[in-house]
């Protein structure tokens, strides 16, 4: 009788707090990036499209470098997600004038200000130079109407650590205290399209970029009272990712994350992992010579030089001290 009055109680609090976290929503919007690596996989692109749908978000945002500036894709796209779709582009789909141009066609628009009941979405081109981006961002945030304000945008525009000579690079083209003085005190989050490549891999074994992670959906940093998110895919292998967000009526947000893979294990099987090897052979004598064994040769040329200099520099006075020995004796 005790567990079955437990069960009960425990049952009555889940259900009471769903129906509470069900009256707190206001707005739950999807977020995605970098998708160019599976938009040509139409299986695990369904799965991607038939889970997103499942949480029945009021609005979808594509965070651009996927495929945006092909008709086919777009097609793709707004065939398979439900909900209210907007995009915004990344340097890959304004890598040259062909594409920018493709991709306006297919979307109509390159920076955009969406307004919803208590949500005003900025839309942004991170691709631009800091002057465009600046004259957008005032437009669009020195009118308040005291909604929260949220940038959507494809580069990590406040991480200075990759920036670019010049506009419609790769990277962004600007430092983020150029930026900051405008959105301070105006805008509560920002969330980033960008791959985690750059930062993490995932299964490819590529120097270039930083140390493997599957798993990884979306990370966090917080400049001021501003929330940084980015939430790019990566290679979409094994795991395509989107990331969830639920705004409350508190204007608090619930970041979620969630996947889906075409793979048949949820850990990484050992013969996937790229070892690190220093940390491996880290009291390997041997291997620690191997890495450093050009620092070997350049101290030993060295020293070899400096003793070849000091015998030279001997032979020279002996050969002069003698010539001058027997000078002297001759003057004799």
């Amino acid at each position: 009788m005790k567990k079955l009055y437990t069960f009960f109680l425990i049952s009555f609090f889940i259900s009471f707090n769903g129906i509470l976290l069900a009256n707190e929503k206001k707005t739950r919007f999807i977020l995605i990036g970098h998708m160019y690596p599976i938009v040509k996989d139409k299986i695990i692109l369904n799965k991607l499209f038939n889970k997103i749908n499942k949480y029945n978000a009021d609005y979808v945002f594509i965070l651009g470098d996927s495929n945006l500036h092909q008709k086919d894709t777009i097609s793709q796209i707004k065939k398979g997600i439900n909900s209210n779709l907007f995009f915004v582009p990344g340097n890959q789909e304004l890598s040259n004038d062909k594409f920018k141009n493709d991709y306006l066609k297919n979307i109509g628009y390159l920076n955009k200000f969406l307004q919803t009941d208590n949500l005003n979405f900025i839309l942004l081109n991170s691709s631009e130079n800091k002057d465009q981006i600046i004259e957008f961002l005032n437009n669009n945030l020195n009118n308040q109407n005291g909604k929260i304000n949220i940038i959507l945008t494809h580069h990590r525009i406040w991480d200075d650590s990759i920036v670019d000579s010049k506009e419609y690079s790769h990277d962004k083209s600007y430092y983020f205290q150029e930026i900051y003085p405008h959105i301070k005190n105006k805008v509560l989050a920002i969330f980033a399209g960008n791959s985690k490549r750059q930062y993490f891999r995932d299964l490819s074994d590529n120097n270039f970029y930083g140390k493997q992670n599957v798993n990884l959906i979306y990370w966090m940093d917080k400049i001021g009272d501003i929330d940084l998110y980015n939430i790019g895919m990566g290679d979409g292998k094994p795991k395509a990712s989107f990331v969830i967000v639920d705004v409350m009526k508190t204007n608090k947000f619930l970041v979620s994350g969630d996947f889906v893979t075409n793979q048949d294990y949820e850990i990484l099987p050992k013969k996937l992992i790229i070892k690190n090897e220093e940390k491996l052979n880290i009291t390997n004598v041997n291997k620690i010579r191997a890495e450093i064994k050009d620092k070997y040769i350049v101290l030993n040329k060295l020293k070899l030089i400096i003793v070849i200099s000091i015998i030279i520099f001997f032979f020279i006075i002996y050969r002069v001290s003698k010539k001058f020995i027997n000078h002297s004796k001759k003057g004799n």
